[in-house]
């Protein structure tokens, strides 16, 4: 995967903060890597096997004052299998691999300012069952993605010891899903954490399962557990409905400073310091915002005079540059209408090169208008908030669920 370029962080001045370096390398790199689909080869059979490593047995309630550490640059914070609110407190201690993207700006579900909102304690306990769903399935589909992944692989793969933490900088963590061995006592030092990640056909596409590199989002989860680890060896397996992929990652040295500096940077100027990142442009940062503050009506705040200048000229350049492409994307779309007028499908060479099929959303204004009779019998009543009801009964009520709306004066 090509490294991220990292900008210096928002709103960022020259600090004296020492740089950090990746962890120290300390296992060897083993051979060449193989993507899933190669032949299989006539190796023992795999088997997946509980953790033995670290100390055993280990309680949540009694960590040792000075734990001992279970891979070269990580000991255990917090063991698998601790209550959950002893993980969402483990986590807040640091940025893992899920926070690695949202703070490069790369997680569809959030940036920087959500992570830093967690972090400080801040963030809204919100309710999205979808995605409750979803990370219920992917918990549960681990352990079948972990059987899959050693049959095919013919590596031995390991339980997670829990949530592990960096030996020198405890603001960084891991929580992988699983760890993986080769078989055999004599393979044993080539240690490597196994990524397990369950996908629609959808999403998989929309995320680039199918090329020949593993997707951006869980290769940094993977390059940042290696570099929180020590070890320098990953593997990507994702179950996409039933069919199974997977990808081998080598350490990379290089990203894994340039990750490193990017954690500090937001942990020590950000975190520490108090100060919230500058929000980003993302449509979940959007609705972050819209759900970050109760407003109050009427209620006014002081701005800074030049930054607020700055992004209403910048704001009104934008637009009118978006107005521009609006109309010239509409100019060439509509010439390609033209061009297949009451064909459905334009081809080039006897290829599709093109389709204008009637599959868009039903025309239920123009339906009633030309057809009153039909759309009469069609027809049927629905269940529906009565929302001006409510708000003249309960108008508190009814201004909390109001979506606010960033309206900017055209001059002044």
């Amino acid at each position: 995967m090509p490294a991220p370029e990292i900008p210096p962080a928002p709103g960022e001045s020259q600090t004296t903060r020492t740089t950090s370096k990746p962890p120290a390398e300390d296992l060897s790199t083993g051979t060449a890597g193989a993507k899933a689909g190669e032949e299989p080869t006539d190796r023992p059979a795999p088997q997946t096997q509980p953790a033995s490593y670290g100390p055993t047995p280990i309680r949540w309630e009694a960590l040792p004052a000075a734990p001992l550490p279970v891979t070269p640059t990580a000991h255990l914070l917090l063991p698998a299998g601790a209550p959950a609110d002893a993980w969402r407190a483990a986590r807040q201690q640091g940025a893992g691999g899920s926070d690695v993207a949202a703070i490069l700006g790369m997680d569809g579900h959030g940036g920087a300012l959500r992570v830093w909102l967690e972090k400080t304690g801040q963030a809204r306990p919100e309710r999205n069952a979808r995605l409750e769903r979803s990370a219920r399935r992917g918990h549960a589909l681990e352990g079948l993605i972990a059987e899959f992944f050693a049959e095919e692989s013919s590596l031995t793969v390991l339980d997670s010891p829990g949530t592990l933490q960096h030996v020198d900088h405890p603001h960084w963590i891991a929580n992988p899903d699983r760890l993986v061995v080769a078989p055999g006592d004599s393979a044993r030092d080539e240690l490597g954490v196994l990524e397990c990640k369950s996908r629609n056909w959808r999403s998989a596409r929309v995320e680039g399962w199918r090329g020949d590199e593993a997707p951006d989002g869980p290769a940094l989860q993977a390059h940042w557990y290696m570099t929180v680890t020590g070890l320098h060896v990953a593997y990507v397996a994702g179950l996409i409905d039933d069919d199974l992929t997977w990808f081998r990652l080598e350490r990379d040295d290089e990203l894994s400073a340039m990750l490193a500096d990017a954690v500090d940077r937001f942990w020590h100027d950000h975190v520490l310091a108090g100060l919230p990142p500058k929000a980003d442009g993302t449509e979940a940062t959007t609705e972050l915002l819209a759900r970050l503050w109760d407003a109050r009506e009427e209620a006014t705040v002081e701005v800074d005079p030049v930054e607020t200048a700055f992004l209403k000229q910048r704001r009104s350049v934008l637009k009118e540059r978006l107005a521009d492409l609006s109309d010239e994307l509409g100019t060439v779309e509509n010439r390609m209408r033209q061009l297949a007028g009451e064909a459905e499908v334009a081809t080039v060479g006897g290829r599709p090169a093109f389709t204008w099929r009637a599959n868009g959303q039903f025309a239920h204004a123009r339906f009633r208008e030309a057809e009153p009779e039909l759309a009469a019998e069609y027809t049927r009543l629905v269940p529906a908030v009565d929302a001006k009801r409510l708000e003249a009964e309960r108008p508190e009520t009814y201004r909390k669920y109001r979506a606010r709306v960033l309206r900017v004066p055209s001059e002044g």
